[in-house]
């Protein structure tokens, strides 16, 4: 991760790891350099440009079309609550792949920490050479009516961008303007980074660090008496370099079987992965799945199977940047139990098929393992259908937390006790 102070520092630094580690990838407006997924944070962010909320047009809207309703009940509910994980905006709606100029900002949270409220976007594709600005300038406006209207100070801004890149032709344009990168891994106050090589190391690393977090108060402690508090971190940000072992933890709340069938039922629909889906895929007492979300959501006006679609576009063209699945809706942000998940991409990265996951909220012990266990083999089979060489993953979390009625079951696993010979006899 890059954290920065300033958003014309954050766009050097990330210009400059785009050229440490950029691979060529053709698009159809040129060629690019393109690097690894990154989470960059501002920790003061500020306008550098005139803002026109008019602009970035997506399918005949603006992105403050999109977002402008949502963010009174937002601040409200902030106000309200301001320990909420429940604040979430799409911006991305499933008819976007019906559109040429679909948003590249797909998502965007809120999240009380550090005494401040804190923006988290999810960025799907980045010209940083001519739109990191004004994207965080725009990103800046809402944290701005977020902060004023919710009468909390103002944090931080991140955004996890999924494909950073500039367009060869601009490499000279902005030689004077790099700095080194200098990402950082590990925990720090505003973001983690963790880099590991297995599902069930990465869940491990990620329950030992938010073992060690911040405390806080939760909503469900007014349903679970054991969910009042819990240990938390923020903008939990993960590579996994060798997903497709499929190890999972010893000490894993749940069994292989049951990561299989989650997959297939809850988060794939597996048994029509070969064909789009045209009517209702929820069982009786379902209110949605990651699945139903992803290829056919009852609610939407305009139903498209984004899923399905997505895998054409990558059998016609692997290095699209606008292969996102859409699992939010703006009606969510109403609800008492909203998806977790909020979306998911699929993109080409050095000739693998990257899959990579954004969470609102994610439960560190009860979930999450289960959670990369069947990502990861939604991004297995893919690659696999669309005739990619093999696949990557990356898993994000913007409240990654264990509650407290889990967290000695969580220090057995971290520290188990040591048998002692004292007492032995010889």
């Amino acid at each position: 991760m890059i954290i920065s102070t300033t958003v014309s520092e954050a766009r050097k630094r990330l210009l400059g790891k785009i050229l440490e580690e950029g691979k060529s990838v053709p698009s159809k407006y040129g060629e690019t350099l393109q690097s690894k997924p990154a989470l960059i944070v501002i920790r003061r962010p500020e306008y550098v440009e005139e803002i026109d909320l008019s602009c970035w047009r997506i399918c005949g809207e603006s992105y403050m079309d999109r977002v402008e309703n949502l963010l009174d009940v937002s601040a409200e509910k902030l106000r309200a609550k301001p320990y909420t994980r429940r604040i979430s905006i799409p911006i991305w709606l499933p008819k976007d792949h019906l559109c040429k100029t679909s948003p590249a900002i797909t998502e965007v949270s809120f999240l009380y920490f550090n005494k401040r409220i804190n923006l988290t976007a999810f960025v799907r594709s980045l010209d940083v050479c001519n739109y990191f600005t004004p994207d965080c300038d725009f990103l800046n406006y809402l944290l701005d009516e977020i902060s004023e209207k919710s009468g909390l100070k103002k944090g931080s801004i991140a955004m996890l961008v999924s494909c950073p890149h500039i367009y060869r032709r601009d490499t000279e344009r902005i030689e004077n303007e790099v700095i080194p990168s200098k990402e950082i891994f590990g925990v720090s106050n505003e973001a983690t980074h963790l880099v590991e090589d297995y599902l069930s190391t990465a869940w491990h690393s990620a329950l030992e660090a938010v073992y060690h977090g911040k405390e806080k108060q939760t909503e469900w402690g007014e349903v679970f008496e054991g969910q009042q508090m819990s240990k938390f971190l923020p903008r939990l940000f993960i590579e996994v370099r060798k997903p497709e072992e499929y190890q999972i933890h010893d000490k894993a709340p749940f069994t292989r079987s049951y990561g299989v069938e989650y997959t297939h039922n809850y988060v794939i629909y597996a048994g029509c992965i070969d064909r789009p889906v045209s009517e209702s895929i929820l069982k009786k007492g379902e209110v949605y799945t990651y699945a139903e979300r992803a290829r056919y959501c009852e609610a939407d006006s305009t139903k498209i199977d984004q899923l399905y679609t997505c895998m054409e576009k990558l059998k016609v063209e692997k290095c699209r940047r606008d292969c996102y699945v859409g699992i939010s809706r703006p009606w969510d942000l109403m609800s008492d139990e909203p998806p977790c998940l909020r979306g998911y991409q699929l993109f080409c990265e050095n000739n693998k098929l990257g899959g990579i996951f954004y969470m609102r909220s994610n439960d560190i012990y009860g979930a999450m393992h289960a959670n990369m266990f069947a990502f990861a083999m939604l991004t297995a089979y893919i690659s696999e259908l669309t005739g990619f060489s093999g696949y990557t993953y990356y898993h994000f979390a913007n409240d990654a937390h264990i509650y407290g009625e889990f967290l000695e079951a969580v220090k057995d696993i971290l520290y188990p006790e040591t048998p002692t010979f004292s007492g032995h006899k010889s």
